[in-house]
């Protein structure tokens, strides 16, 4: 059985080719696609499609940013153990999560088991939420510094 979730951890200093890899592809994906030559320059026949280029493209690009690049397919499952990792939150959150209906899941015997698909969607849900939150406290921030400039206190 394959790992429902593939680690893969770049050093830094490969970040970079990977981001020219990409920049690469972007570029091969908009001439149509890759074409190889032996050294004497006679054309080497590979078929690639232009999918597996963008497939390439989009993998490079995500392991050229900082921090770990996971890679899963949508319908495998994971333990609450492995979301919680995922979702960089306490094994008991993941259940929370689950309990009221936030984190959809199976009952295998005595064990849950959660789609890998749902997990992302609740880690791009809660940070899309966490920025929201962030956004707000530096806007009632920055009214409270303009209050406090124009000496106009809050109730």
């Amino acid at each position: 059985m394959t790992d429902a979730v593939t680690r893969f951890e770049i050093e830094d200093r490969d970040r970079e080719e990977a981001r020219k890899g990409a920049g690469l592809l972007s570029e091969l994906v908009a001439r149509g696609g890759l074409f190889l030559t032996d050294p004497s320059g006679q054309p080497i026949l590979i078929e690639m499609p232009l999918s597996l280029l963008r497939a390439v493209h989009d993998f490079l690009d995500a392991i050229a940013q900082p921090g770990e690049t996971l890679v899963f397919k949508a319908e495998n499952e994971v333990s609450p153990e492995m979301a919680a990792e995922i979702l960089g939150i306490s094994r008991p959150l993941v259940y929370r999560r689950m309990d009221v209906g936030k984190l959809p899941f199976r009952q295998v015997g005595t064990h849950r088991r959660i789609r890998v698909a749902d997990v992302a969607r609740l880690k791009q849900h809660e940070e899309q939420r966490r920025k929201a939150a962030a956004e707000l406290a530096a806007d009632t921030e920055d009214l409270e510094a303009n209050y406090a400039e124009t000496g106009n206190r809050t109730p």
